[in-house]
């Protein structure tokens, strides 16, 4: 599958597999958050690609990997690509998974 084409939680999967997550085998309580020095992810409470709280840090932390991916999908101007725009943490997400994995990942 293209990461070009990741969304929702298929997309929050692999950004998962990125950060070198284990799934939990337990479900969380309803209304805990995601800890992020847990070393786990549940799909329940880990959405990166729609949280910023979740998805800001990795874009701070990897942001000249991102910018390049961004850069390879869509040329200088990718800031101002209307696409972007209107969903720039999930184009930031799918460019983490692309920067990790390259443009295709396996379809799970």
């Amino acid at each position: 599958m293209q990461v070009a084409e990741l969304d929702g939680s298929l997309l929050n999967f692999w950004v998962a597999m990125s950060e070198g997550l284990e799934r939990s085998p337990v479900a969380p309580e309803p209304g805990e958050g995601h800890d992020p020095d847990s070393g786990f992810w549940h799909p329940s409470n880990y959405h990166p690609a729609t949280d910023w709280s979740q998805g800001g840090p990795i874009v701070a932390r990897e942001w000249s990997n991102l910018e390049d991916a961004l850069g390879a999908w869509f040329g200088a101007r990718w800031p101002f690509m209307g696409v972007f725009a209107e969903q720039p943490l999930v184009w930031f997400m799918r460019a983490y998974v692309a920067s990790k994995f390259g443009d295709e990942v396996e379809e799970q």
